[in-house]
C-alpha cells in the first residue's frame, strides 16, 4: 500500500510524545508499505525518508506539497497534528485529502482540545474518514462525528523495552554513576511545572526512594525548577539519552504525576503517555494520576497505583511505598497487547 504521513515540526531527537509516535509509525509502516513522509518547520530525516517542505502556510495550501502528494498517489494519508484535534487541524486534514481524492485520510489526535460551537458545526462536513484518539474522554468530545472516532492507544516496543536481571540493573546503575542503596523512583518527560514533577521532591524528602528525573530535550526546560529539584536531592539528567530504555531498567518504580484536569497546553503529555507504557514493558510498578486513557486501559491493582489527589504529597508517598512493596512482575503482561503493529493497522483502517 502507498501511505503518506504528514506531521509538523518533525525533527530529531525523538524524545517527545508526538514525535515519538510519528517516528515509530514511520518505522513500522516502512516494513510492509511504500511511505511518503513529509513535514514542515522540521528537518530532512534521511533514515526515515522524511522530507521537510519550507514555507508552508497554516492551512497547508502549498503547491509543492500538493504536487508531491499527487505524484505519489497514496491510498492512505495519515496526519498527526502537533495541535491535536483543533478546528484548524481538521481543516488541514481536509486540505490534505483534497490533494488526493479517494485516499482514506486518518487524523491521529494525541491530546484533548476543547470543541467550540464553530467546530461542532463545521467539522462534521470536513472531518477525515477516521480520527484516532487516546482516551474515552476525547472520543466523547468528538462524539458528534459518530463512528469515525476510534480510541486506539499508541504502542510500545516490547523488544527494546524489557526487564533485566538484578545483576544487570546494578551494572546499569554503575554505568550511569547512579549508585544508591535505596530503590530508584523514575520519571521521564518534560522538566516543566505543569508535569507536577515537584512530586519527586516530596518522595525524596520523605525517604520513600531516591528519585530520578530524565528530562526531554525537545521542549524548553525549566532550569530553575531543575535546580530546585537537584537541591532537594533529586537526580536530574537533562540530556538526550539514545538508550533511554536503560533508565527504566535500572529503576524500581515509575512515577507519572501530571494532573489529569490541567489544560493540555500546560501538561505537555499525550493521553496515553509512552513513558508509562515503556516503564510497564520493563515490568516496573507504576504510580500515576488517572491521566487520559490510562484508567480505561489498566485497572488499579498490584503494580498499578492511581493517586486521586495529584497535589497531595502524602498520597504520593503512600502510593509509592505500596507500589515498591508490590515489586516487579505485574505490569509487563498488561502492555504486551499494545504493540505498534496494532496501532499501524488502525491508522490504515484495518480491523483492530
Amino acid at each position: 500500500m502507498r501511505v503518506a504521513v504528514f506531521s509538523e515540526r518533525l525533527a530529531p531527537p525523538f524524545d517527545e510524545g508526538i514525535k515519538n509516535v510519528t517516528y515509530n509509525l514511520l518505522r513500522r509502516l516502512g516494513v510492509e508499505h511504500t511511505v511518503l513522509a513529509l513535514t514542515t518547520g522540521g528537518a530532512d530525516i534521511p533514515e526515515l525518508g522524511v522530507r521537510d517542505i519550507p514555507n508552508v502556510n497554516r492551512l497547508l495550501v502549498n503547491g509543492q506539497l500538493a504536487a508531491l502528494l499527487r505524484d505519489f498517489r497514496p491510498q492512505r494519508i495519515c496526519y498527526i497534528p502537533t495541535a491535536s484535534m483543533t478546528l484548524f487541524s481538521f481543516i488541514r486534514a481536509w486540505v490534505l485529502g483534497r490533494y488526493v481524492p479517494g485516499a482514506l485520510v486518518t487524523m491521529v489526535a494525541l491530546q484533548p482540545r476543547r470543541q467550540g460551537m464553530l467546530a461542532r458545526r463545521l467539522v462534521p462536513y470536513i472531518a477525515p474518514a477516521r480520527v484516532i484518539v487516546q482516551s474515552q474522554a476525547s472520543a466523547a468530545l468528538l462524539g458528534y462525528l459518530g463512528a469515525r472516532v476510534h480510541f486506539v492507544p499508541a504502542g510500545v516496543d516490547t523488544e527494546r523495552f524489557h526487564p533485566v536481571s538484578p545483576a544487570e540493573r546494578e551494572a546499569l546503575r554503575r554505568k550511569y554513576g547512579l549508585r544508591t542503596s535505596r530503590p530508584i523512583a523514575l520519571h521521564v518527560g518534560h522538566i516543566h511545572a505543569g508535569r507536577n514533577v515537584a512530586v519527586l521532591e516530596a518522595l525524596q524528602r520523605a525517604g520513600a526512594a531516591q528519585t530520578l528525573l530524565v528530562g526531554s530535550t525537545s521542549t524548553r526546560q525549566d532550569l530553575e525548577l531543575a535546580q530546585q529539584l537537584q537541591r532537594a536531592g533529586v537526580w536530574v539528567l537533562a540530556e538526550y539519552l539514545p538508550a533511554v530504555e536503560e533508565m527504566y531498567q535500572l529503576a524500581d518504580l515509575y512515577v507519572f504525576p501530571p494532573a489529569p484536569d490541567m489544560p493540555a497546553e500546560r501538561t505537555p503529555a499525550i493521553e496515553v503517555p509512552l513513558s508509562v507504557l515503556e516503564a510497564m514493558a520493563c515490568d516496573l510498578p507504576v504510580v500515576s494520576t488517572r491521566f487520559g486513557g490510562l484508567p480505561a486501559l489498566f485497572p488499579a491493582g498490584p503494580g498499578m497505583h492511581f493517586v486521586d489527589t495529584p497535589w497531595d504529597e502524602e498520597a504520593w508517598v503512600q502510593a509509592a511505598r505500596a507500589a515498591l512493596q508490590d515489586g516487579a512482575g505485574h505490569t509487563r503482561r498488561q502492555v504486551l497487547p499494545f504493540g505498534w503493529d496494532r496501532f499501524v493497522k488502525a491508522v490504515l483502517g484495518a480491523e483492530e
